[in-house]
């Protein structure tokens, strides 16, 4: 019996997901006189952050929750709610930041490192954005990590779990919210080797990409050195549209578990066609996940076990803040229940609006300072942005697709023996963050 006839037989099928510019010329752009910072110093009355996102292309499930998380939080910086008007966050006023307007610009990545470098570019030297945030891959964020120090912009990451982007990747300007591969298969290594009870045999199939390559190769590191065997790994493109193949090859070697480290639009396809295939007795384990993906596949994530960056079911004063605020705003939307990807979108805006609060300027590496280091409240409990590698360290969610019921997902532990040192891997490969100062400065 494979795992479709299996939900199909115990009605779990019944299970309900919630409803649901090219690099041409370009205007030259204000700089300090004393840096290459662009739109440095801020002397108008507004402020201007900018988001890319994916809105169209393989990873655009991932971009409507940052956008709206991201506008909630200009809402907020504006006039006040959320967690503006909480104690953990008593750097904002709720009337802008240093006193100005914060207007928001955003661009759509289409899914491509090479679009997303150059909308930034257009968000910076067109719009006058002093802050770029999000993004929906690791490849997207490494081009961005390049890109921004060159202009004196910080960027806040996006949707990039892959571990090179605070290993060898890593930037003096950019930060990252978002757990990480190794921190993943930490989180998940107690819990699974808990419920497999001895069963230790896996397969993994990854993309062919940063965060594939990354994530399979955390896991298989973390969970040798708990004696499992992996018996076989394959890689598939970006944007596959048939991994039955690869999927019945993985069946073939009788493992207890098959990894699939996927996003976007290739985890839905894979999770959708694994439960036609894979016997119920086989576990499927998909490291990161999201609460859009559980939506889009509805019923063939029961039992799907992976982590998550936030659930909106933790119950801590600040996660109630935000999906309370999240509702109230998106009251008139069909699905009105706040999403990993919308706190993401939001912690890491209000992360940089507190930092600048607390520096007193916009000046970058000010604000680089402020943000080093910080130890700070983001609803899952408390997590530091490190200043040796920029990864932040909190708690990760584990969670498991529900059987039955309205939820999609239902978080079954919140790790938090998922850290690392700075002096070993991924962190030991930042050897050298950048200089504070914007690399053109002196050119």
């Amino acid at each position: 019996m494979t795992r479709r006839e299996l939900l199909g037989a115990v009605g779990t099928s019944s299970l309900a997901g919630l409803a649901g510019c090219g690099g041409g010329s370009r205007a030259t752009t204000p700089t300090s006189s004393a840096t290459a910072y662009a739109n440095q110093p801020v002397d108008d009355d507004q402020v201007t952050l900018g988001l890319t996102v994916p809105q169209s292309g393989s990873f655009s499930p991932l971009g409507t929750g940052q956008q709206r998380g991201f506008e909630l939080a200009i809402d907020h910086l504006n006039e006040g709610g959320g967690w503006v008007d909480t104690d953990a966050w008593q750097a904002l006023s709720g009337d802008g930041i240093l006193g100005r307007t914060v207007e928001s610009v955003i661009a759509d990545t289409e899914s491509s490192s090479k679009t997303a470098r150059d909308v930034a570019e257009t968000l910076v030297e067109q719009d006058g954005a002093v802050m770029v945030a999000g993004g929906g891959s690791t490849n997207t964020a490494r081009e961005l990590l390049k890109y921004c120090p060159t202009r004196g912009v910080v960027h806040m990451l996006g949707f990039a779990p892959g571990t090179n982007v605070t290993g060898i990747g890593c930037s003096r300007y950019g930060f990252q919210e978002m757990h990480n591969g190794r921190m993943a298969a930490n989180a998940l290594a107690p819990v699974l080797t808990e419920r497999f009870d001895g069963r230790t045999e896996f397969y993994q199939l990854h993309a062919s990409s940063d965060f594939g390559f990354t994530q399979s190769e955390q896991f298989k590191r973390r969970f040798q050195s708990e004696n499992w065997s992996e018996m076989g790994a394959t890689k598939t493109r970006v944007g596959t549209e048939n991994f039955r193949p690869q999927l019945q090859e993985a069946v073939d070697t009788d493992v207890d578990a098959i990894v699939l480290s996927y996003r976007g639009r290739d985890a839905v396809t894979a999770l959708n066609q694994a439960t036609d295939i894979v016997p119920e007795q086989m576990d499927i384990v998909m490291p990161i996940v999201s609460r859009q993906l559980a939506r889009d596949v509805g019923a063939d994530m029961a039992g799907i076990v992976g982590t998550i960056s936030w659930d909106y079911s933790i119950e801590t004063p600040l996660s109630t803040a935000f999906t309370e605020a999240f509702d109230a705003a998106y009251a008139d939307d069909q699905v009105r229940v706040p999403s990993d990807q919308a706190r993401l979108a939001y912690a890491q805006t209000l992360q940089y609006a507190a930092a600048v609060e607390r520096a007193g300027t916009f000046e970058p590496p000010s604000v680089i300072r402020e943000l080093e280091g910080t130890t700070y409240q983001t609803g899952r409990g408390e997590a530091t942005l490190r200043a040796c590698d920029h990864q932040s360290m909190g708690p990760v969610p584990v969670v498991e697709g529900a059987n039955q019921g309205p939820e999609v997902l239902d978080v079954i532990q919140i790790s938090t023996d998922v850290a690392y040192g700075c002096e070993e891997y991924p962190a030991s490969e930042c050897t050298d963050l950048g200089p504070y100062e914007p690399e053109t400065a002196d050119s």
